[in-house]
């Protein structure tokens, strides 16, 4: 039909972002950016568009199997659009290893997509804080990036009850999998999944699972439990974990006692990351929110992945932070306070004679770092006002024939409704003054 349009709609599992929602999006972005690049972290990018064959090296076969965006392109080549971040730097690293000075301090906020089904803190499309440490082979790595994890969430005014890092080793269940319940690489993968939802799932739901999928073990669920209720003290009994191992977990708990993080990060051998790449610790982030219980984001170490492009080996620490989960932990809590980072000051078309003025006036306000709207048509003052309120314009500066006559002009703030006539030599100090009392007020709310 030639007369039908096309939908307003946009593609399932993405958002739109107008600009409301870009004000809360460059929040997110810029708060994460300050922390990161505060313990020296360097921003990169990469391409949205990766061979297939750098997902099925290293990603889990879930991902490369179900979710990822993957097709043809004109030269006959399997390409796929990027699911997650660190193949993309593994790759970037490489191909720069001999020049890159150690340890390698990076992150990136990319746009990242999977074919999944949309829900609760999931969608398809969506952008990740990847930050990731390369170059340290002990604990201390581990360390910094969960100093990280936790700054990040202190920057936008979490409470310390508010979020809780969970961690175990990669290496305590694979081992618990081989040496405990003689399981193949098939089989650990499926009762990892499990291990994975059983707080999601019922306890009926999680025992047929169990049984299910490693029917031929004996007392599965019963070793499983008793895997499960290991802890920093008990770990010394278990042998599923050299002594390195056990020596390394102890003394980045010790530090982070130390940091005054060991209330907020326990030891957790129940934890598993789905990606097939890890190899050492494993951590997630979770909100104690009952509304909103559940993982925020996590990470761990990967020593193998630079090995897929060089014979040289690199060992790599990182995480990733949805901007999804994080807005939906910042609204659960009432913690999505702009701060007004984005005070505009709005300069209505009042007058034919005061055109010239009022650009003199802008142009000098912009050059001094401040926002200003300055109105093109000539309207009535009521109805330039009410757009100033809508936009959310704290401060207007109104010149008119009377305040031309006089060679003054009114400065009104729009939240208290004060007016002051002032000279255009105190304009700014007047705006700074009041400014600083609209952020003040914005830290108390």
């Amino acid at each position: 039909m030639k007369d039908q349009k096309l939908t307003t709609e946009n593609y399932k599992g993405t958002r739109d972002f107008y600009p409301e929602d870009m004000r809360i999006r460059n929040y997110l972005f810029s708060t994460m950016k300050r922390v990161v690049s505060s313990y020296g972290y360097e921003e990169y990018d990469g391409p949205m568009i990766e061979s297939l064959d750098l997902y099925k090296a290293k990603t889990g076969e879930e991902i490369v199997g179900k979710q990822i965006y993957n097709f043809v392109d004109k030269g006959n080549r399997e390409v796929a659009i990027r699911p997650e971040m660190t193949p993309t730097v593994a790759r970037m690293v490489a191909g720069r290893l001999r020049e890159l000075p150690r340890p390698i301090r990076w992150f990136s906020i990319p746009n990242l997509w999977r074919y999944e089904q949309p829900g609760h803190g999931r969608l398809r499309e969506h952008w990740q804080l990847n930050v990731d440490l390369f170059g340290i082979n002990s604990f201390r790595a581990e360390l910094e990036i969960l100093q990280i994890c936790c700054d990040i969430l202190f920057a936008f005014g979490a409470p310390r009850n508010s979020f809780q890092v969970k961690i175990s080793h990669r290496k305590l269940l694979d081992s618990f999998f081989q040496k405990e319940l003689g399981l193949d690489a098939k089989q650990s993968q499926e009762v990892s999944k499990i291990l994975d939802k059983r707080n999601k799932i019922t306890v009926d739901e999680y025992n047929s699972l169990v049984e299910k999928t490693i029917p031929s073990v004996q007392d599965a669920k019963t070793k499983i439990d008793q895997f499960l209720q290991l802890n920093l003290l008990s770990i010394d009994s278990t042998t599923c974990l050299s002594e390195e191992i056990k020596i390394e977990i102890k003394s980045l708990f010790d530090e982070l006692q130390i940091l005054g993080l060991a209330d907020m990060i326990i030891f957790d051998p129940s934890i598993v990351r789905g990606f097939d790449y890890y190899t050492g610790f494993i951590f997630e982030i979770f909100d104690t929110n009952p509304k909103n219980k559940r993982s925020l984001y996590g990470g761990g170490r990967y020593d193998n992945l630079i090995g897929l492009f060089s014979k040289e080996e690199l060992t790599g620490t990182g995480f990733g932070l949805g901007d999804v989960t994080l807005k939906d932990f910042l609204e659960t809590h009432g913690l999505l306070n702009l701060g007004n980072q984005d005070i505009v000051v709005f300069i209505p078309f009042l007058e034919e004679k005061s055109y010239s003025l009022m650009n003199k006036i802008s142009k000098t306000l912009r050059s001094n770092g401040w926002n200003v709207d300055q109105g093109l048509s000539s309207q009535k003052m009521n109805k330039q006002l009410s757009y100033a309120e809508k936009k959310g314009y704290p401060f207007v500066i109104l010149l008119g024939q009377e305040e031309l006559e006089k060679g003054k002009l009114i400065l009104k703030n729009m939240e208290t409704r004060e007016q002051i006539e002032l000279e255009e030599s105190e304009l700014q100090n007047q705006l700074s003054i009041w400014r600083n009392q609209l952020l003040e007020k914005a830290k108390k709310l």
